[in-house]
């Protein structure tokens, strides 16, 4: 008995285990890593950013518009099956006279049947209508108009991909620096306390030290929340899902080599290739459209018409009796719409539309003089961040350089705590500054290339 008890036990430890390793290896199975550079992270945002997917659905919407009022100049096929009922039959009534009757008197009549059926069905074709040619232009234009949008909402993402793909960068070299930072620190700290034991420094120096490290942890933690905000945002904006993670194959090194301050700041802005401008023209081309659309409710619209039917009367219902008789009516036509008087309300409509078309000379006016503004803004925020940037990599370098030689000569109990704490304490706003500097600079290049970029 105690044999096969055993037994048993080691075959559901043993069941149990494959179990546990199945369900781990499932587990990392589960979630997807992708190792992303910046242009690969673009590319997959494109196709799996939320607001590009209702982007794109937006233009297959305008795509069904333009197929939509298309469908209004093509032949219309309606039919109907009408069947009445006479519970009473209607009366008429007939003069007296044709039966010899004094006149003035009447003869009610009952006509008709009480059993009635109807089959009709009618093909319509319009054949000119102001409304219906430009209506479909308009819709052409509406298209163009969604297919700039969608390249615009293109361009915004691959730009938030970016910012965000840099910023998360900047935050893990300053973890890196910091981290480095802490080592440095910790050892401090045990190596003052052992300094004190000795009475070697006093007590506030240890304490100083060790609140040094305090903060640097505070600072830290911070950082690193921070840093895993920044990464769930730029999963979002790339539009990866819960199992999936991003790994970064883009540095720093890499971007910053691609900064061309002379080239980015004269190169010449053209405003017709600006792509906010080019969709502002497509609006303006809209505003016209929509002015030529209201002018058309001046114009007649001709449409054709040919109706086919068939009819049935019986005194009893026996409609599907093949023996008996159906009248059949053949009807051609042509109707021509005539707009006489609309007591104004069709010229106060021309009148906003032609107001509208006005607007639009004024707001692209608007437009060229702000890009310009726009672009000279950016460019002077560009050579200001690329100043500072080179002004914060010599401030950080010697910072680092000051910190740790106070450090060796703290060391060596040449200088107090208080002067490496200075020390210190800039060492920590350069390296700050210098991380603001790298993001700042890289960030106004994005924005400033964006403006320059041709469409």
């Amino acid at each position: 008995m105690n044999y096969r008890f055993f037994l048993i036990l080691i075959i559901v430890y043993l069941y149990a285990g494959i179990d546990l390793i199945a369900q781990t290896a499932s587990a990392t199975q589960g979630t997807e890593v992708l190792k992303f550079s910046l242009e690969q992270a673009q590319a997959y945002a494109s196709e799996n950013n939320y607001d590009l997917k209702n982007s794109s659905t937006d233009v297959e919407i305008a795509r069904k518009m333009v197929k939509q009022n298309t469908s209004i100049g093509l032949p219309q096929v309606s039919g109907n099956i009408d069947y009445t009922n006479y519970l009473v039959i209607p009366t008429t009534m007939l003069p007296g006279e044709i039966q010899g009757k004094p006149a003035g008197t009447y003869i009610p009549v009952q006509f008709g049947t009480p059993f009635n059926a109807t089959l009709k069905a009618t093909i319509t074709q319009l054949i000119y209508s102001g409304q219906y040619l430009v209506g479909l232009q308009t819709a052409k234009a509406f298209l163009e108009t969604s297919k700039q949008k969608n390249v615009r909402d293109k361009v915004d993402v691959r730009d938030q991909v970016a910012d965000a793909y840099i910023r998360l960068l900047v935050v893990d070299e300053s973890i890196k620096i910091l981290d480095s930072t802490y080592v440095v620190v910790s050892k401090l700290v045990e190596e003052a306390r052992k300094s004190y034991e000795a009475g070697l420094i006093e007590d506030i120096d240890v304490d100083q030290a060790d609140l040094n490290k305090s903060n640097l942890a505070a600072t830290i933690t911070y950082t690193r929340n921070m840093r895993n905000l920044g990464y769930a945002s730029l999963k979002f904006i790339v539009g990866l899902k819960d199992n999936q993670e991003l790994v970064q194959t883009d540095n720093l090194e890499f971007f910053l080599a691609q900064v061309n301050r002379d080239a980015l700041v004269n190169q010449q802005f053209d405003y017709n290739s600006n792509l906010d401008y080019v969709l502002l023209k497509k609006a303006d081309y809209l505003t016209l459209m929509q002015y030529k659309l209201s002018k058309t409710a001046y114009q007649p619209s001709l449409s054709g018409f040919l109706t086919g039917s068939t009819a049935a009367q019986r005194n009893e219902w026996n409609f599907v009796k093949t023996s008996e008789s159906w009248y059949p009516t053949a009807i051609f036509g042509v109707s021509l719409q005539i707009p006489i008087w609309s007591s104004g309300s069709r010229k106060y409509t021309v009148d906003q539309a032609r107001l509208n078309v006005a607007k639009t000379k004024v707001t692209d006016e608007k437009m060229r003089v702000g890009l310009q503004l726009q672009v000279a803004t950016a460019k002077t925020d560009f050579s200001n961040a690329y100043a500072i940037y080179q002004n914060k990599v010599k401030g950080f370098q010697t910072a680092l350089k000051i910190y740790e030689k106070t450090l060796a000569k703290y060391k060596q109990g040449m200088v107090g705590s208080t002067d490496l704490n200075q020390r210190y304490n800039q060492f920590l706003v350069s390296n700050s500054d210098y991380m603001q500097s790298i993001y700042t600079v890289l960030s106004q290049k994005i924005k400033l290339t964006k403006l320059l970029e041709k469409y």
